[in-house]
C-alpha cells in the first residue's frame, strides 16, 4: 500500500493481486466509505471498471465536520469509563451464562428438530465462550473509532490470524443506535471473512436486536475461529473465563 499524507488529506493506492478480487474489495470499501461520510471524513473511490482495469484501488480521504455517537469525552467521563469496563464485561459474561442455561438441552418432550437446534446452540455458544481469549470494552465516541478499536483487537489476536483458533469479545456500551450498529456489524463480518478467514464466525448482540435470543444488555460482537485442536484453559467457570481475558 502506497500512502501520501498531508494535514488535511490522505491518498492511498491498494494493489489488487488478482483482478477478480477488485470488485469484491471495492464493494466492501464503498460500504465503509458510506459510514465514513457521516463520521468525520469523506472517501473517494474509483468505479469498479477502472479499479479492475488498473489492478489497483486509489483511495482519497479528506476530513469533514466531526460527527459522534455521544459528546466528546472529558477526563471525568474517561475515568468513569475506566472503572466500568470490567463491570461491562462481567455483565455480558453473566448474560452469556444465562443464555446457556436457557438452552433446553436433551429435552425429551421437545420436537426432534427443536431439540437438535437447542443442543447445537448450546454446544456452539459454550465452545466459543470457553475459547474466548481476549476482549475489548470501548467507549469510543465515533463509528470510525469503533472500527479502529475492533480491528486493533483483531490485530492483537494472533490466534485469529494464524488459524490456531479462539474467540475475541468486543463490547461497546455506548453503541446504542441499533441501525448504525447493524451496518457496523455487517461491515465487520464481511471484512473479517475476506481479510482474515472465510471460516470466521461473527455473532452480534444488541439490546434492540430483532431476535429475542440476541438481545443482550450491551452491544457486543463476538468473533470466533474454530479449530479442532482447541482445548479450553481453566476449569470452565465464569471466574476462570474472565481471568483469561
Amino acid at each position: 500500500v502506497e500512502t501520501q499524507k498531508t494535514q488535511t488529506r490522505r491518498e492511498a493506492t491498494l494493489p489488487i493481486e488478482a483482478t477478480a478480487d477488485a470488485a469484491l474489495v471495492l464493494e466492501y470499501m464503498n460500504s465503509c466509505a458510506h459510514l465514513c461520510r457521516s463520521d468525520a471524513c469523506s472517501v473517494t473511490l474509483p468505479a469498479t471498471e477502472q479499479a479492475t482495469a488498473d489492478a489497483a484501488i486509489r483511495v482519497v480521504v479528506e476530513p469533514t465536520a466531526a460527527s459522534s455517537l455521544e459528546p466528546p469525552p472529558s477526563p471525568a467521563r474517561e475515568a468513569a469509563a475506566s472503572t466500568t469496563r470490567e463491570a461491562a464485561l462481567e455483565q455480558m459474561m453473566t448474560w452469556f451464562t444465562g443464555a446457556l442455561m436457557a438452552c433446553e438441552i436433551g429435552d425429551i418432550d421437545a420436537d426432534a428438530d427443536d431439540a437438535a437446534t437447542d443442543d447445537e446452540t448450546f454446544v456452539a455458544l459454550g465452545r466459543s465462550l470457553l475459547h474466548t481469549k481476549s476482549s475489548e470494552v470501548t467507549f469510543a465516541p465515533t463509528v470510525q473509532e469503533m472500527h479502529a478499536d475492533l480491528w486493533r483487537l483483531v490485530a492483537e489476536s494472533d490466534y485469529l490470524l494464524d488459524g490456531s483458533g479462539g474467540a475475541a469479545l468486543f463490547v461497546a456500551p455506548a453503541f446504542t443506535n441499533f441501525e448504525i450498529f447493524d451496518d457496523f456489524s455487517l461491515l465487520v463480518r464481511s471484512g473479517l471473512r475476506y481479510l482474515v478467514s472465510p471460516k470466521i464466525e461473527v455473532h452480534v448482540y444488541h439490546p434492540l436486536a430483532r431476535s429475542e435470543r440476541l438481545r443482550a444488555p450491551m452491544p457486543t460482537v463476538h468473533i470466533y475461529l474454530d479449530n479442532e485442536d482447541l482445548f479450553a484453559d481453566g476449569d470452565g467457570t465464569l471466574a476462570s473465563l474472565l481471568g483469561s481475558m
